[in-house]
């Protein structure tokens, strides 16, 4: 008999509910533990006398436990009711809650993923209010790997935007591998806190504490009215990183049931921009598929340039990645803030990079992102042609440059060359200045 592996089991469980009427009537929600082992929870009752008492008849418990094998629980528990929720009254609103069959425009069967990490991918934030007030254009920038010149993209970008006189944020979210801190910063400048700082203080309610010192000028820019702040991953002379690492990424406990570690990153990013008062906001965000990665593409409600290269393992990657956000139906509420960038175009044949670069873009964002009939119920339609300039799969270009390969702008913040600059980064700082505009008189 064939051994039921992990992507069978989903597949099975999905055809197996799908087909049972009395199941389906009774809200039913996958749930899928840190083994991968699956139960399926009902709005019903396993008590008699109550009124919703429903009986799972025997022959359902047992097909369920065979088509499952080693990914089931055992039959007398295969089966959740509401007397084993933990929060009957919030669980079948729960944001994780993933869509996976639809009755019309009606979600009749759910997936819920109980992970140790990636949770972070599988739904969106409710709209907040202060996401709807005034605040400064926020800007991210991911890649699935790092070395696509993400940091001296980023210090570019800040310096150009201080030049036109803008007060620029730079946060360095990258806390496995901290990156643009250390570009922007010489050692002697940093200040005597980080990000890193600000979780595990605020887990103890003392995050005011190191709120006030965790902002430092770069010298790169350092005439004119605009400026750049750098809050960098840790501070000046910071003594313990890797334990401090090793506790930021938990939530805590609140007032009104707990506090997820997005919901804290939010918190920080906003307290910052209310004490700094910036124009801009750069994000740099941690490379791979990390939590941290997805709260700051998902959850922060910025505009998102996606690195790439054009290898098998960019496009492999941002597939896996794009077919977890086409499976959100809440994804339709953000899909317009990705861009894809094209990162370090060669020198040789650039016109031949970009055709076969923008071909796979395309092919990545037609077979995932873009749709002529929508998947989700009463969602838009979102697709573009290969040719449609103005498409997030159309690439934004940076130019590889030999004389930035050691770029170090802290130890060196005179001036980047004007036509360097152009060379390498002419063509996206011009997109970024026109939408900036649009932004800001819309």
């Amino acid at each position: 008999m064939k051994k039921i592996l992990f992507n069978d089991a989903l597949r099975n469980a999905i055809d197996f509910v799908s087909t049972q009427r009395d199941l389906l009537s009774r809200n039913p929600v996958l749930v899928r533990d840190l083994r991968g082992r699956i139960r399926v929870a009902l709005d019903a009752s396993n008590e008699k006398d109550d009124p919703l008492f429903f009986k799972i008849p025997a022959n359902i418990s047992n097909e369920l436990y065979k088509i499952l094998g080693n990914f089931s629980y055992s039959k007398k528990h295969i089966f959740l009711f509401r007397e084993d929720l933990p929060d009957l009254e919030h669980f079948f609103q729960l944001p994780e809650l993933r869509p996976l069959k639809w009755e019309g425009d009606k979600p009749i069967l759910h997936l819920l993923e109980r992970q140790v990490t990636g949770q972070d991918w599988l739904h969106l934030p409710p709209l907040r209010d202060r996401d709807v007030v005034a605040r400064p254009h926020r800007f991210a920038v991911f890649g699935l790997k790092g070395g696509v010149g993400r940091s001296t993209a980023l210090a570019i970008w800040a310096w150009h935007l201080a030049q036109q006189g803008r007060k620029v944020l730079v946060i360095d979210l990258d806390l496995e591998s901290p990156g643009i801190g250390s570009t922007l910063l010489r050692n002697g400048d940093f200040p005597a806190y980080g990000v890193i700082d600000w979780f595990v203080e605020s887990a103890v309610g003392q995050e005011k504490d190191v709120l006030q010192d965790m902002v430092s000028k770069s010298s790169l820019h350092q005439r004119g009215e605009g400026s750049i702040r750098v809050v960098p991953c840790y501070g000046f002379e910071e003594p313990d990183y890797m334990a401090k690492l090793a506790r930021c990424y938990q939530g805590i406990p609140g007032k009104n049931g707990p506090i997820s570690w997005v919901n804290r990153l939010e918190t920080m990013v906003h307290e910052l921009e209310q004490k700094e008062q910036p124009d801009v906001v750069l994000l740099d965000s941690r490379a791979g598929l990390h939590d941290i990665a997805a709260a700051t593409l998902l959850h922060l409600n910025a505009t998102v340039f996606l690195f790439a290269v054009d290898t098998p393992q960019t496009w492999s990657g941002y597939h896996h990645l794009f077919m977890n956000w086409a499976r959100l139906p809440q994804f339709s509420q953000v899909r317009h803030r990705f861009q894809i960038v094209a990162a370090m175009i060669p020198e040789r044949n650039p016109l031949n990079y970009l055709r076969s670069f923008n071909e796979n873009s395309y092919s990545l964002f037609s077979s995932t992102l873009y749709y002529e009939e929508s998947v989700v119920p009463n969602a838009e339609v979102f697709n573009f042609d290969l040719n449609d300039k103005a498409a997030p799969h159309a690439s934004w270009n940076i130019r590889w440059r030999s004389d930035l390969e050691y770029f170090n702008p802290a130890n060196d913040p005179e001036e980047i060359p004007k036509q360097t600059m152009d060379a390498a980064m002419g063509e996206f700082l011009e997109k970024v200045d026109r939408l900036l505009e649009q932004r800001s008189s819309s």
